[in-house]
């Protein structure tokens, strides 16, 4: 296993840990000003192009966000095995990330033998990064892109209260996509360019 595989587990089982502890306190108990805001991811400016990731909107519905990280293509020749990056949340009196809403996209496909998992969570040392890792489990090959996109994984984040917040990939630690050897794919690159999510009250309230 090679060091950033190595460190990639560690910040892995961090993540899972935090998940496990903070899911039964976040979004519960009565928050009647949250009822009321409404939020809404706006991309970078970056334009798609090969091999970039990149952070877009999949959904928005009341306080719920659904952010969605894809991989421009066409590239059937890459290997891919595993996503590892850190999503960053500018203002988190804003915006927070949803614990366990982790989904696996279409870019990982599972040959035979094969499984994809897909966890995310806040760093133990800075909550304002979300560690994200989506990785084939079993060995074996990678897989290319053969469409003009593909998504890697989707996240939930809820706003908190009105305001903005930047939402973007970190710049540091340095984001990667590793093939089936563990190396990185230096082809793929990403979008540190802000992307913004704007809360806004719909007005009303009241118990």
């Amino acid at each position: 296993m090679t060091s950033r595989m190595t460190s990639i587990a560690i910040r892995g089982f961090v993540v899972v840990s935090l998940a496990v502890f903070t899911l039964g306190g976040y979004g519960c108990g009565g928050n009647n000003d949250s009822a009321h805001l409404v939020g809404q991811f706006t991309a970078s400016n970056t334009p798609s192009a090969l091999h970039l990731v990149k952070l877009v909107p999949q959904s928005n519905n009341g306080t719920r966000v659904v952010v969605q990280a894809v991989v421009y293509g066409p590239d059937t020749a890459l290997d891919m095995y595993t996503f590892a990056f850190d999503v960053k949340i500018g203002d988190t009196t804003v915006l927070g990330y949803v614990p366990n809403s982790a989904v696996a996209g279409n870019a990982l496909q599972a040959f035979a033998g094969q499984s994809i998992t897909a966890i995310a969570g806040p760093d133990a040392a800075d909550p304002t990064h979300i560690v994200v890792s989506v990785s084939k489990l079993g060995g074996g090959l990678g897989n290319g892109v053969a469409g003009a996109s593909a998504v890697a994984l989707s996240l939930s984040f809820d706003v908190l209260k009105e305001g903005t917040s930047t939402l973007a990939i970190a710049a540091a630690p340095a984001p990667s996509v590793l093939d089936s050897q563990g190396g990185a794919i230096g082809a793929i690159t990403f979008d540190s360019a802000n992307g913004t999510v704007t809360a806004i009250s719909t007005g009303g309230g009241g118990y």
